[in-house]
């Protein structure tokens, strides 16, 4: 007799092969590499009607010392700006009557290791306020067809609510596409997109697109504000010596922006 329950097929192990696809998929491996994104945030209360775009850039480096066969240590650094619908304005919060304070990092050390046909991965990160370890149950999925590689995988980041306990209250999905040798642009190779929620109600997504230096990014007015008020944010954290001395600034001050 049949079971009524069908059948799955076993996630394939994700191989060698695969880490080393996902890794160069990232970039930022002999020289760091720029991920701009841009995309929009809306309230699911208002019917989906713009609150805001975002716009941002992460910069990334893998350091060879950092980088075995089956493990890589990557440092980054991010910002996204929160603009009005039809200008490069930053947004007012209503919680404060002031324009919207930036997602902003001061560092992220991302660690993946290849263990028993998986990626384990997990995220120190450095919002200027503090430092948390993330990274929690990320289940990472790589996949290769032909010359092309798609990655995708969903974090829950736990935060501290009030009271200081720990807590989900916002989700994320990733996917990163490397579209093949046959584009030889870098940006139209290597390109992410992300889509996140909050139990606040709100959607956002972003594209993102990669690319070989911070001025190559094709957005004027964030290549300003970064240069003219946080010019740390151009480039990635150098090496681990940089980390260490970050981790014993907390909090850490961005003069230019306010912060």
């Amino acid at each position: 007799m049949t079971s009524q329950r069908s059948a799955r097929a076993a996630k394939p192990a994700t191989t060698v092969d695969d880490f080393n696809a996902w890794i160069s998929l990232r970039g930022g491996e002999d020289t760091p590499a720029y991920w701009y994104s841009e995309g929009l945030i809306r309230p699911i209360k208002d019917g989906g009607k713009v609150q805001s775009r975002m716009v941002g850039v992460e910069s990334w480096i893998t350091p060879p010392d950092l980088r075995t066969e089956t493990s890589a240590v990557s440092l980054s650094r991010k910002i996204y700006f929160f603009l009005d619908e039809d200008r490069d304005e930053i947004v007012i919060d209503p919680a404060t009557d002031a324009p919207r304070r930036p997602s902003i990092f001061a560092h992220q050390v991302r660690t993946f290791t290849l263990k028993e046909g998986a990626i384990d991965y997990q995220v120190e990160s450095h919002d200027l306020r503090g430092i948390r370890q993330g990274g929690f149950g990320v289940t990472m999925s790589v996949n290769q067809r032909g010359d092309q590689v798609h990655v995708n995988y969903a974090s829950f980041p736990r935060r501290p609510d009030e009271t200081g306990e720990m807590q989900v209250r916002s989700g994320e999905v990733y996917d990163y596409m490397d579209n093949g040798p046959k584009h030889t642009e870098e940006s139209a190779r290597y390109q992410m997109t992300w889509v996140g929620t909050n139990l606040e109600g709100n959607v956002a997504n972003q594209r993102g697109w990669r690319f070989g230096s911070f001025e190559d990014i094709p957005n004027a007015w964030l290549k300003t504000i970064v240069r003219d008020k946080a010019p740390l944010w151009m480039g990635p954290p150098a090496d681990m010596a940089e980390i260490e001395r970050l981790r014993n600034t907390v909090p850490f001050r961005v003069a230019g922006l306010g912060l």
